[in-house]
């Protein structure tokens, strides 16, 4: 009886892999349209209010939702911000990792974009002291860079997430011409300097 369960389950694991390996192609660009399906962009972002005396938002953008875009006006760049970073996400802009805290939240807020041109491929020429803005439905806010670092992606130190000061952490693949994944990552790092709410 183990030995037939055995052999069922080889069998039938084999013809799964056949028809993966036949169907590939088909199969990343209906999963590619499903996950497409996820990104909520809005015309007009839907208001999130933030509470300012707990520092909280009051509720979250969907995952997978535009809720504003952060602005690096030393490289002449704006990008949209999402919530979330899954690759699919990423393919629209600025990913914002779900583990992370929001603007305004007084906490670690860890951002992420691929190295294409047009995203984040200039992050190297930005320079301490230089200005980062995320602007979303509830307020602006502008980091000052304080100091930039490569190191491998799974270095998690390289990412702290902590609740005692606003800090961002901007990063992407590195070398930022390299084509693909790389294991390296350019990290700008950057604490709260300003922030701007809506009445």
């Amino acid at each position: 009886m183990v030995k037939e369960i055995a052999l069922s389950f080889f069998f039938c694991s084999l013809f799964i892999v056949i028809i993966y390996l036949c169907l590939e192609e088909k199969i990343n660009f209906c999963l590619s349209l499903i996950n497409k399906v996820t990104i909520v962009e809005k015309k007009n972002l839907e208001e999130i209010p933030i509470h300012l005396e707990k520092k909280r938002l009051t509720h979250y953008p969907n995952y997978g939702e535009k809720y504003g875009s952060v602005k690096i006006s030393s490289i002449n760049l704006e990008l949209p911000l999402y919530h979330g970073d899954t690759l699919d996400i990423l393919r629209y802009g600025v990913g914002h990792y779900a583990g992370s805290y929001f603007p305004g939240e007084n906490g670690s807020i860890v951002l992420a974009a691929h190295n294409n041109v047009g995203f984040l491929r200039n992050l190297p020429e930005v320079k301490i002291a230089e200005q980062i803005e995320i602007i979303t439905t509830y307020g602006k806010f502008i980091y000052e860079v304080t100091k930039t670092k490569i190191a491998l992606e799974s270095d998690l130190s390289s990412f702290p997430i902590q609740s005692e000061e606003e800090l961002l952490i901007l990063y992407t693949c590195y070398p930022v011409t390299a084509i693909g994944h790389t294991e390296k990552r350019y990290i700008v790092y950057a604490k709260k300097v300003e922030e701007h709410h809506e009445n």
